[in-house]
């Protein structure tokens, strides 16, 4: 089975990474306009960044050697974020990000999903459900506090909130299922052709097959997230979730997925982890002083 790397799967991680870099930058900057043109157009590129990170987290999840390493790195930048998050919100000179929830805690969560729904017992299996709900009730209580009638919610800190509620971690959990789809559709297409399913792994074949499930994936979530958001009254919402279907050009990207690694130096590997915060703070003294 024919198993070069042509166009059009060009794009490895490292890639899937620094566009996912770029468009979070982006977005990031452009929340600071508040308002406008700049803000809406910012905001809709910024929509890319979040399915880029959920479909590299499941993939790390799945292909990772050591998940506690890979929980941990994930949890430890959960922490710092919310510990700035904190002092954010209880210092006068800075202000407050209580809205805005911590995306390293939709990632972990959707990270421990997978890792759960991956064990061979049962019980471990139904357990993928507990990050996903601890992301509904987040949910619940941050469209609770956006109404403005029920006060701050103190049964669920904002420091411990999802940035995406439950939308994160279910598309984490669905790109997983993609790779259990791709694998029926290898079987499927194995009998149809009679070739042997394993000489598909790793081919061209099995990669595109993959990419475009995983873009259905992303499809269905996303839209699933639109239509709950939309049904819900606006008081509730506290931002424009038309925005988010942007969110869906993305899979352009995901369908240029090559299935490898890339560059992938110690450097970069830790930085992109601190690049989260360290960007925040240059891009919110920048505005400062302007």
């Amino acid at each position: 089975m024919e198993n070069e790397r042509k166009f059009p799967l060009i794009l490895s991680n490292f890639w899937l990474k620094v566009i996912a870099l770029l468009t979070m930058t982006i977005d990031h900057i452009g929340l600071l306009f508040m308002r406008g043109d700049t803000y809406t157009v910012f905001r809709s590129i910024g929509r890319l960044a979040l399915p880029l990170f959920c479909f590299m987290i499941a993939e790390g999840a799945i292909h990772t050697k050591s998940f506690k390493k890979y929980a941990l790195r994930l949890g430890v930048m959960a922490s710092v974020v919310s510990i700035g998050m904190i002092g954010m919100e209880y210092i006068p000179a800075f202000g407050s990000m209580r809205d805005y929830g911590i995306i390293f805690i939709d990632l972990l969560l959707g990270a421990l999903a997978v890792y759960l729904l991956k064990q061979k017992k049962w019980y471990f299996k139904l357990l993928a459900i507990l990050p996903l709900a601890y992301g509904i009730l987040s949910f619940i209580a941050s469209s609770l506090e956006c109404c403005g009638c029920h006060g701050h919610i103190l049964w669920f800190p904002f420091f411990m909130r999802t940035q995406y509620g439950w939308f994160g971690i279910l598309l984490i959990i669905l790109f997983y299922v993609a790779h259990l789809l791709c694998g029926v559709f290898i079987k499927y297409l194995s009998g149809l052709s009679g070739v042997d399913a394993d000489l598909y792994k790793g081919s061209n074949i099995e990669r595109h097959a993959l990419n475009i499930i995983s873009v259905m994936m992303l499809a269905i979530c996303t839209l699933l997230y639109y239509i709950c958001t939309k049904m819900m009254p606006s008081k509730y919402v506290n931002w424009d979730i038309d925005i988010q279907l942007f969110g869906i050009l993305s899979g352009v990207f995901i369908l240029l997925y090559n299935g490898c690694r890339g560059y992938n130096k110690k450097w970069f590997q830790y930085g992109s982890y601190l690049y989260y915060p360290i960007h925040l703070i240059v891009i919110y003294v920048i505005f400062a002083l302007i």
